[in-house]
């Protein structure tokens, strides 16, 4: 029994160890890697542990975002930044970079925005000017159906840490209806869990420190008056101790 408590403790101070610093670290993120011209993009700088309050700041290609058309940036929470593009074109190419700082230091992640299009630069430009409103206008009408973009979690969580995943719709009508589920059971808020919509094409799942009953799959549907989409991502958390070491 003696043994047991000692290897339990050890599994809650590698847990917690890292975090004792209060310096903010955030969670990777990542663009869409099937965007096309006029969709809509949404990416979320989460802050999984560290001592508010933060300070947010976006770059892309090492310059502050500032008013560029049709590009937004705003606080969703006390630990998360959102950065949406309401229609993506070629100049939203780039390197875009989320920082992080708090009292005690700062981090920061970068990810590369790089839509699906490929032009020959020899085609005449009125040719090319009618292909790409062509384009646009295929995309952003569509079928109606909602394209969900896919979400994952942390591979570094540890016990104790905030987790956050955002399910973001690409495009489709709206009013949307969103559900969450794990292993298959639909979520609602409750204890260190809490779901609610960013804007009318997102919605955000939260838990407020992970432990080891956060484990399983977590799926998020979409639906609208057209059909459905739906995603789902496993969480994992670190440091969890097995059963099977008794």
């Amino acid at each position: 029994m003696f043994l047991l408590t000692k290897m339990v403790a050890a599994c809650f101070v590698v847990s917690f160890a890292s975090a004792d610093s209060g310096e903010p670290k955030i969670k990777p993120f990542q663009f869409t890697s099937y965007l096309n011209l006029g969709m809509r993009e949404s990416v979320h700088c989460a802050v999984v542990y560290g001592d508010p309050p933060f300070e947010f700041s976006w770059f892309k290609d090492g310059q502050l975002l500032t008013g560029i058309l049709d590009t937004s940036v705003r606080k969703t929470d006390d630990f998360t930044s959102n950065l949406v593009i309401s229609k993506v074109d070629a100049n939203s190419n780039g390197n875009y970079t989320c920082k992080v700082s708090n009292s005690k230091g700062f981090d920061e992640m970068s990810a590369i925005l790089a839509p699906n299009w490929k032009i020959s630069v020899r085609m005449n430009f009125l040719w090319i000017a009618t292909v790409l409103s062509l384009v646009i206008i295929f995309v952003s009408s569509g079928p109606g159906e909602p394209k969900i973009k896919s979400f994952h979690f942390s591979n570094e969580l540890e016990l104790g840490m905030r987790e956050t995943v955002h399910c973001n719709v690409l495009y489709g009508d709206t009013p949307l209806e969103f559900s969450w589920f794990k292993d298959g059971q639909r979520l609602t808020d409750g204890q260190d869990i809490s779901i609610g919509k960013t804007d009318d094409y997102g919605s955000r799942l939260v838990i407020s420190k992970v432990n080891s009953d956060s484990n399983g799959n977590y799926t998020c549907k979409v639906s609208n008056s057209k059909g459905f989409d739906e995603k789902s991502a496993v969480l994992l958390v670190k440091g969890v101790c097995e059963q099977s070491s008794m």
